[in-house]
């Protein structure tokens, strides 16, 4: 992998920590209230989850190390 997109896989990453491996993209967490988490995809998309499920690390993956 070149350099120019290696850094862009680490921006992406740092950005939007939060993937779900079923759909295998890349959130950014917006708010959380009442239960409910308010995500924003890579596209600017908005979806929200329980914030329960969101601990399912089955399904849920939240890389803290970039």
């Amino acid at each position: 992998m070149s350099r120019s997109m290696h850094d862009l896989t680490h921006n992406i990453a740092r950005l939007y920590p939060l993937r779900d491996k079923r759909l295998d993209k890349r959130y950014r967490i917006v708010d959380e209230l009442a239960g409910t988490t308010e995500l924003e995809e890579i596209t600017g998309r908005p979806r929200y989850v329980s914030t329960q499920e969101l601990q399912n690390q089955q399904f849920w993956e939240l890389d803290l190390a970039c």
